[in-house]
């Protein structure tokens, strides 16, 4: 099984000319509920309700641990409450009356409550996450290509509506499997789940799998594989744009659109015939049959 890649009539010159592909950011794909899976944020808060209080109670555990924590909290929130004596002060006025730090340290137990309460709200949990994949999303680059090179919708979608081409690839090429490890999420090939009425998860019940190679069933037509890559695994060939280089031998095959232009053609025919090392390249034309399919075939000489 050989993939493919749909591009368009203006970012197939640049293919042949760099022989480089883009790792898109999730935040620039079509889908805008890419990396976005459904998530129970009441659930998740509740199931967080034990670590969280256990955390803050050895954060509110003695009279050094809260005046540390208020420290730092001072330290980085401007907003935030100050005492009306020095912290140092205030050690040494609980140091001589051991009353005042019993005092204290009741009605940070009552603050502690409202902490663990406040904290296990889902609206916090939302929040969080929403900073999970503003990271993620700039963080991250995404190769996608499809099984099927004659989809009407895909060559209108990335193709300029049949203008551009398409380029096979040789997925066992080890360009498509460079794991650093086993368990590895990224770089290498995945095929994507398409799930139909996606139920809520939780955070601990969400896998790897879930949130980066796992779409809604409306998009199953693309029949898509991806790579995902670290985005400092690319270069920044154009500001927001990044790129990686592709092996030559890797590529089979490209795919002219059946609206493709002859300029087109003649383009990327001169570029990839400046390369000798990829000579082995053959060169194809999709062409219209009835009932609205696509057929490929080996393309004339020019």
């Amino acid at each position: 099984m050989a993939l493919f890649k749909y591009m368009s009539a203006e970012v197939a010159p640049l293919f042949a000319r760099m022989l480089k592909v883009r790792f898109t950011q999730p935040s620039d794909l079509n889908d805008p509920f890419e990396l976005r899976p459904l998530i129970d944020f009441e659930a998740t808060a509740e199931e967080f309700r034990d670590v969280v209080d256990a955390r803050i109670t050895k954060m509110f555990g003695t009279v050094d641990g809260v005046l540390a924590m208020v420290e730092r909290q001072q330290s980085t929130d401007p907003n935030y409450p100050k005492l009306s004596v020095p912290i140092q002060v205030f050690r040494n006025l609980i140091a001589a009356n051991p009353a005042l730090g019993q005092q204290f340290m009741a009605d940070m137990q009552r603050h502690k409550t409202e902490v663990v309460g406040n904290m296990t709200k889902a609206v916090v949990w939302e929040a969080q996450w929403e900073r999970f994949q503003q990271a993620l999303g700039q963080s991250l680059g995404i190769f996608s290509l499809t099984e099927d090179p004659t989809h009407p919708l895909m060559w209108s979608h990335y193709a300029s509506q049949h203008h551009g081409l398409v380029v096979e690839f040789d997925e066992h090429h080890s360009w498509f499997d460079q794991k650093t490890a086993p368990p590895d999420e990224f770089r290498h090939l995945v095929q994507v789940a398409y799930v139909q009425n996606q139920h809520p998860r939780t955070w601990k019940q969400l896998t790897g799998a879930d949130v980066l190679y796992t779409k809604t069933a409306e998009w199953a037509y693309e029949r898509e594989w991806r790579i995902i890559r670290p985005i400092k695994d690319a270069t920044e060939v154009s500001p927001g744009k990044f790129c990686i280089d592709v092996p030559t031998d890797a590529i089979l095959s490209i795919i002219f659109g059946c609206r493709a232009t002859s300029a087109l053609e003649r383009e990327i025919r001169g570029l990839i015939g400046t390369k000798p090392i990829l000579s082995h390249v053959r060169f194809k034309r999709a062409t219209l049959r009835g009932g609205g399919k696509i057929e490929i075939a080996d393309a004339p000489s020019y």
